[in-house]
């Protein structure tokens, strides 16, 4: 298995020890994503970003400015798998399109407009310290983790 699918498969058993019933893995194209219901009704769908080192990658293409939706139920979830326990971080996909957006634009504003060896590319890194806030925040999909409720 990938890093990826390795990532996928951790996020499903902790999705399932907190108490999320039909959870399946859907595929859109060549992508796939996990779709449950919370023990509260709300149905989530989550997208996995997993890492065994360095930084979480992804594109630029998912940037956009948009405020935080507090009923989101739509989810990355960043798993560190180069830690252990594995680490997780639950972001709202408003928020972290926003995150992504808000990134790439400090990062063309400190090279002048552009990309500092290649325009064309979309690649864009997340680091931990820009979800740090959102570690172990399973409550924001309905899911109990045992902490207390976020602020």
């Amino acid at each position: 298995m990938n890093t990826a699918e390795l990532g996928q498969l951790a996020v499903l058993h902790k999705l399932t020890s907190l108490g999320a019933r039909n959870v399946v893995v859907q595929k859109e194209g060549n992508r796939s994503f996990i779709l449950f219901d919370a023990p509260n009704g709300k149905t989530c769908k989550v997208t996995t970003r997993s890492k065994k080192a360095g930084t979480w990658q992804t594109t630029t293409n998912y940037a956009a400015q948009c405020t935080l939706d507090k009923k989101d139920n739509e989810f990355w979830v960043f798993i560190d798998l180069g830690r252990e326990p594995n680490t997780f971080y639950i972001t709202p996909l408003s928020w972290i399109r926003n995150d992504i957006y808000e990134a790439h634009m400090e990062y063309l504003d400190k090279h002048g407009g552009h990309r500092a060896q290649n325009d064309e590319s979309t690649h864009h890194a997340i680091s931990v310290k820009r979800i740090a806030g959102w570690k172990e925040a399973w409550g924001e999909m309905g899911l109990s983790d045992g902490l207390p409720p976020r602020p």
